[in-house]
Formats: structure tokens, sequence, C-alpha cells
């Protein structure tokens, strides 16, 4: 038992209490070690190495604001020691506090220059603040002065790691890993790296030896997970090694994406039982209830009725203090990206949403900088993962920060994804600065502050696991978001939503938390896709030589049930025919769902499936286009429409067959159609979208009048100045006079 002051006994023996204390801090025992430290103070409450110690006990539980006045105290006491100036350091990082912790390790280093720690520690600042090259030095003189110091050489990897230099990372982390082989997060972050190389296999390895030697590591157990996953052992995956909370949350995060989401949900609930309030699996719990693809139109209705109700009791856990954990990076990678697949408008669902993440995230209590001054540029931030061939890049980005005029706009990149390509070279040459580095949020927040944005634009929201929970924050006066994922985004802290205005309805107002800005035409500045030749040929994609061919090629999850007969009715009228499917990139399962689904709807017509559609592997983007080229009609996926699949389809002149929808995603082909002037194959119901499509196959000679229409008309889709000075003069009045947007 530790030892108390004895009141009415033998004087409390402190040195010996103290060596104690020590020995149970060293041992982790830290219950025991804060108890003893505490009963020192009791009986001298100046006593410097009870004060310092139990500070760092304190900073080890998670408690920094209580260890920074244990410390402070222990300063006060005596002269700080080299030591000393580390451990304050330390707390003031904790504390998010880098300018200071920096002057501390600083002093610490003055007094005693071969200080490896203080070198480590000061590193680990500078690499939070984004001062990579300063950090990498001072890891090397903490090295050069300790080159056994296996924490410096697990840091220095993970910075390599964030810099993607990932082969000097695992360089490190092997040099760490000679020099302490039982150390479970070196062998957990090799394995990332090793996933970020495709060799799965050995991160695999990896993550075993990581959770042999701490078999409760959370990241390492769902880290296993997902490369069994990548390795498509999914049944092993499904086998978690302990019933810890952490390996059924990642259970259920597996479950999901093979679509099985009832026993999704129930993971993440035995996860909760594991561990009341785990906010991950809180949140992964409700966003389950949302299947990437659905069995019938009942299916849909009751999981939406299952969605609302589990995100309204997740609201109330929120306000009753009942989650714990990480609460903002438990929403920001619970994202409800497939709510908007359910046909629906989503504005009351996505404000809940939207609230319960601002409420999370907190206001950011940013300085805002003042609104531009007469003459001075306003400066633009564009934040996205889609800086690279990605059709968000394609859809609106590139055109947009391409042809704001740099007179009066100064354009900021941030790319948060981690694909890097020709088209990521491009974006970096159009922004003044771009900014690409594997970063968390909070690393995110500080680059966007350090350039004062006026305006900041996320074009498409709940597609990665950041942008969400900085556009949760006020970090510029102005926030826009687009239709990279066209869908109110429900925050509170979104000013604009920039839609277009041939693709949305009469009533689209209804449809958005943002104030709605229909930007002239397409609402994007789009050039002609430029493709290098591929050569695919029908018989290697299943498709008949004598066949009409429809391009289907949309995600899977865009196709609701209800339509699934249209394919039957078109084939019915249209005789020898085949749709061409693309096939889901993630568990086999969705793909299977949706062939039983065709089956049905076929055989209810008396049809075969299997003589009428073909499904074809994920095909890169040459031979994606070059296949669309071997059909013959482009057949559009009713109530969530192809926008830049369909404008892909171009070089080829195919007829475009499309029924609008009610919401803006519904509308995108037809919004297209119209700007050319091609309108014939717009249909106004159910009846006649089968209609059209059915005598584009039975007649030749009129598909291919509707090609050379399309040949002529193309060119006015192409570079449309009209939306570029709409967007110019939104962004200059909104950021002069940003107080008239609330």
């Amino acid at each position: 038992m530790p030892l108390a002051p004895q009141l009415n006994s033998r004087p409390f023996n402190v040195p010996q209490a103290l060596a104690q204390a020590l020995e149970l801090h060293k041992a982790g025992r830290l219950a025991e070690a804060e108890q003893l430290y505490s009963s020192i103070l009791a009986a001298r409450p100046d006593h410097f190495d009870a004060l310092q110690m139990l500070g760092l006990v304190k900073l080890a539980r998670g408690q920094p604001a209580e260890a920074l006045q244990y410390v402070a105290a222990a300063m006060r006491a005596r002269k700080p020691s080299p030591q000393v100036l580390l451990n304050y350091g330390m707390v003031l990082n904790a504390l998010t506090r880098h300018d200071e912790a920096l002057e501390s390790f600083d002093q610490a280093i003055k007094q005693k220059s071969k200080f490896a720690e203080a070198h480590n520690n000061r590193a680990a600042v500078l690499a939070a603040l984004g001062r990579d090259e300063e950090a990498l030095e001072a890891y090397r003189k903490a090295l050069a002065i300790t080159p056994s110091y296996p924490d410096a050489h697990y840091n220095l990897g993970n910075l390599y790691r964030t810099l993607g230099r990932n082969e000097d990372a695992l360089k490190c982390f092997d040099r760490a890993l000679a020099l302490r082989p039982k150390y479970a997060d070196a062998h957990n972050n090799r394995g990332m790296v090793l996933m970020l190389l495709k060799r799965e296999e050995e991160a695999l390895a990896a993550f075993e030896r990581s959770l042999a030697t701490n078999p409760g590591h959370a990241d390492a157990l769902k880290n296993r997970i997902a490369a069994l996953s990548a390795l498509n052992r999914h049944d092993e995956a499904l086998l978690p090694q302990t019933g810890s909370a952490e390996a059924l949350y990642g259970r259920g995060k597996l479950l999901t994406e093979l679509n099985r989401y009832a026993e999704a949900v129930a993971s993440h609930r035995e996860a909760l039982a594991a561990r009341p309030g785990y906010a991950d699996a809180a949140f992964a719990a409700c966003i389950a209830e949302l299947p990437i693809l659905y069995a019938d139109q009942a299916e849909v209705l009751r999981q939406r009725r299952a969605y609302e109700q589990s995100l309204r009791a997740l609201c109330k856990d929120f306000e009753a203090g009942r989650l714990h954990g990480d609460l903002a990076k438990a929403m920001s990678s619970n994202q409800p990206f497939l709510l908007a697949y359910q046909g629906e408008n989503d504005r009351e669902l996505r404000s809940l949403y939207g609230a319960l993440s601002c409420r999370i995230a907190g206001p950011g209590n940013a300085a805002l900088p003042p609104q531009p001054q007469p003459g001075e540029r306003v400066r633009v931030g564009i934040v996205s993962n889609g800086f690279y061939l990605h059709s968000n890049w394609k859809i609106p980005i590139k055109g947009w920060i391409g042809q704001l005029d740099r007179s009066r706009f100064e354009v900021f990149g941030y790319h948060l994804g981690a694909t890097r390509d020709a088209e990521t070279e491009a974006a970096v040459a159009m922004c003044s600065r771009f900014v690409h580095r594997p970063l968390d949020a909070d690393g995110w927040r500080r680059e966007i502050l350090a350039d004062a944005p006026h305006v900041l634009i996320y074009p498409g929201l709940c597609m990665d696991n950041i942008s969400g929970r900085l556009a949760a924050q006020r970090l510029a006066s102005v926030q826009m978001t687009s239709w990279g994922h066209p869908e109110t985004s429900g925050l509170p802290t979104m000013d604009y939503f920039l839609s277009s205005d041939l693709m949305e309805p009469a009533d689209a107002g209804e449809h958005y938390t943002e104030r709605l800005v229909r930007l002239p035409n397409l609402s994007i500045y789009y050039e002609p896709d430029i493709f290098p030749p591929a050569f695919v040929t029908r018989a290697e994609l299943g498709l008949r030589d004598g066949a009409s061919v429809f391009w289907c090629g949309q995600s899977v999850f865009k196709y609701l049930p209800q339509y699934d007969e249209v394919f039957a009715r078109i084939a019915k009228q249209a005789g020898d025919c085949q749709f061409a499917f693309i096939r889901h990139q993630g568990g086999e399962q969705v793909n299977e769902l949706f062939q039983r689904r065709l089956e049905h709807a076929f055989a209810a017509a008396g049809l075969r499936m299997a003589d009428h559609c073909a499904f074809l592997p994920r095909l890169g983007a040459d031979k994606f286009v070059a296949a669309i080229g071997l059909c013959d009609v482009f057949l559009d996926s009713i109530g969530w429409s192809g926008c830049n699949s369909t404008l892909e389809s171009l070089p080829h002149d195919l007829p475009i067959v499309t029924l609008p929808g009610a919401l803006m995603r519904g509308r995108h082909s037809a919004a297209i159609l119209q700007m050319m002037g091609v309108t014939e194959t717009i249909a106004g119901s159910l009846d006649e979208y089968v209609s059209i499509a059915a005598s584009l196959a039975r007649e030749p000679e009129r598909r291919h009048a509707i090609s050379r229409r399309v040949a002529e008309n193309k060119h006015k889709l192409y570079r449309d100045r009209a939306c570029i000075t709409a967007l110019e003069d939104l962004i200059d009045s909104a950021a002069r006079q940003p107080s008239a947007i609330r």
C-alpha cells in the first residue's frame, strides 16, 4: 500500500516515500505513484522532485493543464535544470502552446547542448508547426548525440511518413525496432507505411507483431482488419483477436463495407457495451444504418427511419455528455455520404448531423482577417482531397482555380488526399500556395489559418475524413460548398452552396441549409477530355458484336431498386441488347445483391438477366472512356444522374437518354443536353424513358442523327466564361461584405 503522512506515529519518511514512488512510476503503476507523490506534497508542499514527477504523471494520464501547475511550481521552487525545462516544454506542447514549448526546449539545450531528449522533443514541436526541414535537422542532432535512441528513430520515421518518404520511414522504424524489438507503436506505424506501399502481407505481419507485444493496441487492431480486408481475407478479419472495443469497432467498419449493415450495427453496439460511451462506435453504429445498396424500396424507407432514429439518439447522447473519446475524430471518420443515394430531400437530416458536427468541432477560436481593403486581392482557399485526376478536380476545381482573375484573387490550394499525379502538379502551378502533406485536422487548421483566407470553398464534402471537420469550424469569414457531392452540408458554418442554374429545379431553395447560388449554365468551366488512346474490344468486356449496347457505367449504389424494371422493359422492346455496368470495387456482396435484383426484374419480364447484362471490372481512365466508345447509347441513371461520366462520353457522341429527377443530383445530364440544345432524349416519364431508349436501339438511323447533333453542339459546353464571371463577382462581394450573409 502507498505510504501516507503519519500524524500520530513515527514521522513520515519523505526520502523513502519518494524512492518507492519513483519505482512505481518506472513500473507504469501511475495511480499508486500519484498517490505517493501527493502524500509527499501534503507533508512538504514545496518538494521539488515530487512536484515535477507528479506533473509528469498528470501528463501521462492525459491531464496536461494539471501537469502544468505542478511543473511550474517545481520551476518556482528551484532554478530549473535542463530536465525540468524538458518536462515543462513537454507539458506546454501537450497544451498546443508550441512557441513556448520551443523556448523551453531551447533553454534546456543552452544549458546542456548534448541533450538528445530535448532535441527530439524540439523536433516534434517543429514538425507539428510544419517546419519540416528544421524538424529533420533536430532529429538528426538527437541521433548524432545518442545513436541508440529508439524514440528518436521512431519519431523521425513518422516525420518521413508525413512527408511521403516511405522508404526512409521504413528504415527509421527498422532501426527503432532493432533497438527495442517490443516497440508496439513502431511495429504498427511500420505496417501503415507498408500498406501505403501496397505491401499488404508484410503490413499484416507488422500489425500482428504489434499486437503480440500489446494485445490491446487500438490502432493495430483496426489496422490488422484493414490489412486482412485489403487481402480479401474477410473471414479472418471478421474474427477479432480480442473482444476489445477497438476490435469490435474495426469488425463493424468492415461489415459496413461488405454491406452487412445489420451485423455492423450489432458489432458497434457490442463495442459500446465493452466501452460505454465509445464515440467511434456510437457514430459508426449510426452511419452503418445507411447501406451501400438496397434490396428493395421498402428497405430504403426502413433504413432511412432507422438512421434518423439513431442520429437523434446520438444527438441526445452528446447533449447528456454520454459520449467519450475524440468526438471530432469520430464524427469526421463517419460521414453520412450514402444518405444522398436514397433519392430524398435530406435537408432535415443533414441539418441534424451538421449542427451536431459544429457543436463537436467548436468555433475554432480563430482570429479571422478583416475584409479586404479597396484594391487588395481577395484570398480564396480551396479545401479538397481531389487535387488529382478525380471527378471533383474536373468538376469544378480545375476550371475555377484556373480561370479566377489573379489581379482580383489570390488562390490557395489545400490537398487533403494522398494521391499525387500530373493534375496535382497543374494545381500547384495555379496556386499562390499549395499544401499537400499528411496532416491531422489540427495541422490543416493551422495551415489554412496561416494564409488568412477571406473565402474558403469546400467543393465536395462527405468525401474524406478531414474536410467535414474543418468545414464545421469558422476558418474564414465566408465559407462555401459545392456539388462535388451534390447534397446540402447541413452545416451552420457553410454560407453558400454553389450550384448550376440549369440543374436546379424551381423549388431548389428548400433543399439547402446554405444560401443557394445558381451559377449560370452548368456552373463549371470544363475543357474537352483528352485521354491517351486505349485499345479494348467488346469481347474483352463480355459484350456481343451484334447487340445494341447501353452504357450504364455509374457507381452501383446510384441504382435504386424501384427502377430495376426499366432495364427489363427496355430489353423487351429493344430486342438484341446489353447493358454495360461497372462492378462495385468493395465487397463482392454488393455486386451479388445488384445482380440478384436484376435477375428478379428480368425474370418478371420473362427474360434472362445473363443475356442482357454485362458487369465490367473497374477500368483505368483511358480504358473507361474507350469502353464507352464501344457502346451505342448512354443510358443515364435515374434519381442520381451522371455528370462527369456524361461529359466523358462526349468524345464518342453517344445519344444520352435521361429522366430528370426532383433534386439537383438527378438533373445533371438533362442540363448538359439543354445546354447543347439536344433535348429530344430527355424523357418526361418512366414510360417515355423506356420508349426513347428502346427506339434508339431499334433505329440506327435515328441514333446516328442524334449522335451527329451531339457532335455539332458539344462545343457549347466547353470553356464557359459566364459561370466564372458570376463566381468572381460573388466571391468579391461576399468577401467585402461578409456580414450580409448572416
